[in-house]
């Protein structure tokens, strides 16, 4: 029943999700509009276009360090990050603010992707749901998945590649009971938005068929975009780290990020280095389409290389907006250049360079997000076309393989998280599958600043508790141990009171951190137990969890996985 209940759950979080595309779709067009369609028209110079993206960007980041730090650069880590220390619960404000300051930058020009940002609405929808109803951390994360894959199917109108970029990139999880519900959600995304826009992208060519002589290319293509896609992730990872390491506000950063897409806007207005760069694709393909040429090869190489550039800048800075949508243009110009070469030098073996830019997207974005089945998938999807199917699974699977070797296990995605100690390509313990709301014990013993050590003494024999948190007018103000007691002489104990002896800064835990997290700071600090208090209140003290706490939760989450009819 419990499963049955999670199906009809993603349901709703699949039409969420399928909603919330379509409502960021409407939010980045109109600041497009704002910004291209109101003050590029008034301006006094169209050389001013330079201006746009860091008049969006002085927007942004006040926006950004002022009301949520964290909501800076792509969605997708912060969905990680949520799923992996914190049991699916994503901050509404991060949330909100990051929807808010992506729609800014990319109507203003910004180089970046809407696929971060529409899979967080979509991640917070599921982990909503899941709270407000009460769920364990373990079905939160299911409905937190189940959101990324619906807004992740609601852009491409590809269910299946949805599903399985929510469980091979975000989750890192394959299991037949969680792939049910977010299957589910996935396909309702898809209809949902299906049904009130057109979601798929303009530079799907759906020819995507592949001569024997291509699958042989595919041999070497496949390996040359894993090197690209470790190139390309080095170069992302070192302007984030120039721009942390630059000696300017950090507000303003986002503003000098938008410089190199400004530029680019002078040159290259309709090819996309400007804002997502879907409708670039669909121009540069009908380019392509007119025959090879040294100028068109010379323009694909520059126009990734630039897309490179001004995403680095973008995101790297500090800005707002997903990764997933220029890594698909990059790959696709490099692919549709390695066509163009492989049809000069063979023009009988070459039935249509196009379909290679489509190869590069697949193999490129496979070696760069560690997901070489989501691009199978999805690449199929679009297409509507199984014929390329052979090229396309040779081309990822050798992609995805070098780029893993040269970036050691990491992503684009996952080496932020990675520098923080968060591995997700190592499968998750059973600790993080609880939450210390749910291993917490809610009656808690208190004592107050005024209360004389032989009383806490006392209690603490009485109670068999080797500790009590400090509480003054409902605030959490301490933490007195036994140790504490110890160290005072007998003959004061009767004379001393617990503030002066109590930590005054005792060591904290918020109820959606996991059960491993608590573990691991009691650990850090050698001490056995944690207040937990609110998120948005600190001082509120809602419980307390010891390390017998956390063992206790364990045996009875193994008791689960081992018998799934077991109930607590």
């Amino acid at each position: 029943m419990r499963w049955i209940y999670l199906d009809i759950l993603s349901i709703l979080v699949g039409i969420s999700g399928g909603l919330g595309a379509v409502a960021f779709r409407k939010l980045v067009e109109l600041a497009n509009d704002f910004f291209f369609g109101f003050l590029l028209p008034n301006a006094p110079s169209p050389y001013l276009v330079v201006m746009l993206p860091i008049i969006g960007g002085l927007i942004v980041g006040p926006m950004i360090y002022k009301l949520a730090p964290e909501a800076k650069g792509d969605g997708i880590p912060h969905i990680m990050m949520a799923l992996k220390n914190f049991g699916g619960d994503i901050r509404k404000r991060a949330g909100l603010v990051l929807i808010c300051t992506s729609a800014i930058t990319l109507g203003s020009g910004g180089s970046a992707g809407r696929e971060g940002p529409i899979s967080l609405i979509g991640a917070s929808a599921g982990s909503a749901i899941g709270k407000a109803l009460k769920l364990n951390v373990r079905d939160i994360k299911v409905l937190t998945c189940c959101g990324v894959a619906a807004g992740i199917a609601a852009t491409f109108n590809a269910p299946m590649g949805g599903a399985i970029f929510s469980m091979e990139v975000v989750s890192k999880k394959f299991t037949s009971i969680d792939a049910v519900p977010i299957l589910l959600a996935a396909v309702v995304g898809k209809a949902v938005a299906s049904s009130l826009i057109d979601p798929v992208p303009e530079f799907v060519n759906p020819t995507f068929y592949f001569t024997s002589f291509d699958m042989i290319l595919c041999f070497f293509i496949g390996p040359l975009f894993g090197l690209f896609s470790f190139l390309w992730v080095k170069i992302y990872y070192i302007f984030e780290d120039r721009f942390m390491q630059m000696p300017v506000p950090e507000s303003l950063k986002p503003a000098i990020g938008g410089i190199v897409a400004g530029i680019c806007g002078l040159f290259f207005l309709n090819f996309g280095i400007m804002g997502v760069g879907y409708d670039g694709i669909n121009n540069v393909f009908k380019l392509a389409s007119d025959g090879p040429s040294s100028q068109l090869l010379l323009l694909l190489i520059v126009l990734g290389l630039l897309k490179i550039l001004a995403t680095s800048f973008t995101v790297g800075s500090g800005g707002s907006g997903g990764v997933f949508a220029p890594t698909l243009y990059i790959g696709t110009m490099f692919g549709l250049a390695v066509g163009l070469i492989a049809q000069i030098l063979a023009p009988q073996m070459i039935t249509n360079p196009l379909d290679y830019g489509l190869l590069g997207m697949g193999a490129f974005f496979a070696g760069t997000a560690g997901a070489p089945l989501t691009c199978i998938f999805m690449i199929t999807e679009m297409t509507g076309n199984y014929n390329g199917l052979p090229s396309l699974i040779i081309c990822c699977i050798l992609s995805y393989t070098v780029a893993r070797f040269l970036l050691k296990g990491g992503s684009l995605y996952t080496i932020k998280l990675m520098r923080k100690g968060i591995y997700q390509d190592i499968p998750s313990p059973v600790l993080s599958e609880i939450s210390v709301e749910e291993a917490m014990q809610r009656d808690v013993v208190t004592v107050s600043p005024d209360t004389m050590i032989s009383v806490v003494r006392d209690d603490i024999y009485r109670y068999n508790y080797t500790g009590f948190p400090v509480v003054e007018n409902g605030n959490l103000v301490g933490m007195i141990t036994f140790d504490d007691i110890r160290r005072v002489p007998l003959e004061n104990q009767e004379n001393m009171t617990v503030r002066d002896v109590a930590i005054r800064v005792p060591i904290t835990i918020n109820p959606n951190q996991s059960a491993k997290s608590a573990m691991d700071t009691m650990y850090e600090n050698d001490i056995g137990r944690l207040a937990v208090v609110r998120t948005e209140s600190p001082r509120k003290l809602i419980g307390i969890i010891t390390r017998t706490d956390v063992i206790r939760a364990y045996e009875k989450e193994l008791k689960k996985i081992q018998d799934p009819t077991f109930s607590s």
